[in-house]
């Protein structure tokens, strides 16, 4: 495939797939493996975990593993087409339901329609982590995980200290 072609065929992944970003785009990541691992081959579930991984790490959005798997793909050109085309259909939506929203103000359907977004969020939040799971190296990164999953459930311990503990362990056992 040309790279025009993976382009094109990009931008029209992440403009289908922006119609879902319900709660940002960590919902998407099914979909997204999917695509880059599953059908096209254009890199493996541990390179597609990693920049995942790396983006969520990194100071800046959350959004920023889109550019790198463009960047995978086709350099450059690629992360600017996947960012352009993830962040246009939302922009254009979030204008028009704004000014929608803002006429049905009292209009008791609005809350509902919000609160009921909700669950869809975080069931499509835990279909994309299940999915990065498949990725893990052995059985320490999955307890590694439990671990980071009931210190978050049962402590008010900053995330950082819990990236920090994973890093270094990650080194440790050269996971």
């Amino acid at each position: 495939m040309k790279g025009s072609d993976q382009l094109v065929d990009m931008a029209l992944l992440y403009m289908s797939l922006s119609f879902l970003c319900i709660g940002g785009t960590i919902p998407l990541i099914p979909d997204m493996h999917r695509f880059f691992v599953d059908t096209r081959g254009l890199m493996t579930t541990t390179e597609f975990a990693g920049y995942i991984a790396l983006a969520q790490v990194a100071p800046g959005p959350n959004i920023l593993y889109i550019a790198l798997f463009g960047y995978h793909v086709a350099g450059i050109a690629g992360a600017l087409t996947a960012l352009g085309a993830i962040s246009f259909v939302p922009f254009v939506l979030m204008v028009i339901v704004t000014k929608m929203f803002a006429r049905l103000q009292a209009n008791p359907w609005r809350e509902i329609v919000l609160r009921g977004l909700a669950p869809v969020t975080v069931g499509l939040m835990f279909a994309g982590c299940m999915l990065l799971f498949r990725g893990m190296p052995d059985w320490r990164a999955w307890v590694l995980a439990a671990v980071a999953f009931f210190v978050f459930m049962f402590t008010k311990l900053h995330p950082l200290w819990m990236i920090g503990v994973g890093a270094l362990t990650g080194v440790v056992l050269g996971m």
